[in-house]
């Protein structure tokens, strides 16, 4: 995981923690949205939401709910502003 990607990991881990309530040094990049944070459609948009408010880019939150993990959607936020 590059630097980049780890600092959208950072914003995922403080917008879950506002979101969820919980201690976001309890999460990782290996934090899966559905299995650990229980994330329902609104949820993701929340974090898209996020991500577009910190990079001013569009982040599909349809594309965003298909990753699993906070590493995948970090290498997806990277892989989208790299185009």
């Amino acid at each position: 995981m590059n630097e980049f990607q780890e600092e959208v990991v950072d914003i995922l881990k403080d917008k879950a923690a506002e979101i969820f309530g919980v201690d976001a040094s309890t999460l990782s990049a290996e934090t899966r949205f559905v299995d650990d944070l229980h994330c329902k459609s609104v949820n993701i948009v929340q974090f898209a939401s996020a991500l577009e408010d910190e990079y001013e880019v569009e982040v599909p939150y349809m594309q965003l709910n298909k990753c699993a993990t906070f590493a995948d959607a970090a290498k997806f936020v990277d892989d989208a502003l790299s185009m």
